[in-house]
Order: structure tokens, then sequence, then C-alpha cells
């Protein structure tokens, strides 16, 4: 088993003997051993630690936390090496999406082209919407329908776009109709069927889509624009949908 001392193993993580003297006066990363010189000495496996630390402190984990992780008893390398992939993964979507705005911004001010205010916060409002879609369904779930989306022309995307406002478009002109008429119905079927492009979307998650099309104000606003009332009755009208498709 290969051993460093302490300048070399600074070098090898790039960061500095000062660092690595802090970490083990605090107990978090302590060396295996000493040299007869009385130099600290270290093997592989403090090797692995150390790439732990750093990554969670590149995730702005604070030292005490990363202490307090990695001491658990129950402290499972593989899982927590899999939860900062996930962890990171979410990082670098989100870094993705900041490059995109400034991508965006920077085309429109070379091509001088004339970007309203709404257009440039619509880049910051669609990340907010992918980021809470994520805590709530997860990324695994958003990254699944992104690809999905990914594999599709840009005509086919504003297709798809088109087809969401047309099933509002068409709800809204029921609006005198109870959800469990079969017009509202025939238009809760095409509502399932459109999010079922962008990923699975179980009779559960309809429902709850449904609840959140009334709960959040940005999904209300958009779809009672076509018709006040046409967030509620979408809601009903998909809650009415899966209960009869589950009975």
């Amino acid at each position: 088993m290969s051993t460093y001392s302490i300048s070399q193993l600074a070098a090898l993580a790039g960061v500095s003997v000062r660092t690595l003297h802090h970490y083990d006066a605090i107990g978090l990363l302590q060396p295996a051993g000493r040299s007869s010189g009385g130099y600290r000495l270290y093997n592989e496996q403090q090797v692995l630690q150390l790439q732990q630390i750093l990554m969670f402190r590149e995730l702005e984990y604070p030292l005490a936390q990363i202490q307090q992780i990695m001491q658990t008893p129950d402290y499972d390398l593989t899982h927590c090496l899999r939860q900062q992939q996930q962890l990171l993964a979410g990082r670098i979507a989100h870094l993705q999406r900041l490059q995109s705005m400034l991508d965006f911004t920077i085309q429109q001010q070379e091509s001088s082209s004339m970007t309203t205010s709404s257009q440039l916060f619509n880049q910051f409002s669609q990340a907010t919407l992918r980021e809470e879609a994520a805590q709530r369904w997860g990324e695994s779930e958003i990254r699944h329908s992104e690809q999905q989306l990914a594999q599709l022309s840009a005509e086919q995307q504003q297709q798809l776009a088109q087809e969401g406002e047309q099933i509002a478009r068409g709800l809204a002109q029921c609006l005198h109709l109870p959800a469990d008429a079969a017009e509202v119905q025939l238009w809760a079927v095409r509502q399932h069927q459109w999010l079922q492009q962008y990923g699975p979307c179980p009779l559960q998650r309809l429902v709850m889509l449904g609840d959140l099309y009334v709960s959040d104000a940005r999904f209300q606003a958009y779809y009672d624009r076509f018709g006040a009332g046409t967030a509620v009755l979408l809601r009903d009208a998909l809650h009415w949908y899966a209960a009869s498709q589950s009975a």
C-alpha cells in the first residue's frame, strides 16, 4: 500500500499542508501513522477520505457536518459516493442552466435583438420551475424528461407546447360543464396523454399535478388566462378521471 507524506498528499489533492494540519487537529482526517522522525504518513484510505471531504466542501458542506457524516457508525462509502454523484449532477444541471441564460443574453446583445424584460426573466423562471420539479419528483425523473425532449426537433417541441395550449383552450370552452361531463373528460384524457410525452405519469402523479395547477399561483395564472376557473376545472377533471381509471 502506498504511503504519502503530508506534503505529498497536499500536492496530490491540491490543498495546503496547513489545511491537512487543521483537518488532523479537529479529527476530520488523521494520518495512518508517523515516520520514525515523527512526520505524518497517509495511506490510500486517507486519500479516499480526503477525496470525500473535498467533494463535500465543493458542495458547500461545513466541516462540522462533514465530520458528523463521515464519523457516523453506519457510514457507507458507496452510498455516500452515490449521494455525492446525485448532488453533483444537480449542481452541474444548475450551472448548465445558468450558462444557457448567459448564452441567451449574449446572443441577444450581439444580434442587437430587442429582448423584453419578460423574456430575460423567463429564463430564470424556467430554471426555478425546473429546480422545484426536481425537488418534487426527483432529479432522475426530470433528467429522463429532458432526455426525451432533447430527442425531439425544435418543430416537434413547438407542436408539443401548442398541444398543451390547445387542451387549455378546449377546457376553457367547457367551464359551464361539470368535471365528469363527457366532453370535459375527453380533455382530461388528452391532458394525461400529453403529459406522458414528457415522461411516465402514473395516476397518482396526475392527481398531484392537478392539485398543483390550482395551488401554485403560476400554474393557475397560466390556465386561467384562457378563462377564469380553467385551472379548477382541470384539477377536478383529472381527479375524476384518475378515480374512474382506478375503479
